[in-house]
């Protein structure tokens, strides 16, 4: 058998290893993959600060199971400027930005999952006006919480490992100290 494209190529390997894309939209790993790369095409021409292309992969669409596989076989082939992106948040290495909502602490990638570490948000263009932040327990019980009314110029938040949620509204982009 002769292989012709790099699809081909990620597509023979995914059907040698019995890869399976769990959504239906995608037929085969490549088309998986070639979504990936065009997305991550379209958030870097935003040219977003606040939503960087590794922010839609780890909020938005965190890949599990043969997605993973796929990608690590896949980007290099076929788009091979995100391997690097790509493998960062896979291993979990890419920066985390916390917007909106609650998320469930947890060292493993998902869509709404924060890493336990240290977060500092400046606001948005309005500053930190009407924010709230908390940290709970698996049962629910507030660790710590704060709400902002005023000038503050920036907020730093430690997420234990022991904690089993943070919470976050009108606070803007939270992002990881390093």
């Amino acid at each position: 058998m002769h292989i012709e494209s790099p699809q081909e190529r990620v597509d023979a390997g995914a059907e040698a290893e019995g890869w399976k894309m769990p959504d239906q939209a995608y037929e085969t790993a490549s088309d998986y993959v070639d979504d990936v790369c065009e997305t991550l095409d379209s958030y870097e021409e935003r040219d977003d600060p606040d939503a960087p292309p590794s922010s839609w992969l780890t909020q938005s669409n965190p890949p599990e199971g043969d997605e993973k596989l796929a990608l690590r076989a896949g980007v290099p082939v076929l788009c091979p400027r995100w391997e690097k992106t790509v493998n960062e948040v896979l291993d979990g290495k890419a920066e985390q930005l916390l917007l909106e909502g609650s998320y469930e602490v947890s060292t493993e990638l998902g869509a709404r999952s924060v890493r336990p570490g240290t977060y500092r948000t400046t606001g948005g263009e309005e500053g930190l006006t009407d924010c709230y932040w908390e940290r709970s327990t698996d049962g629910g019980d507030i660790i710590d919480n704060q709400f902002v009314s005023g000038d503050a110029k920036a907020i730093t938040v430690t997420i234990a490992p022991t904690d089993g949620s943070f919470t976050t509204r009108d606070c803007g982009v939270w992002r990881q100290v390093k």
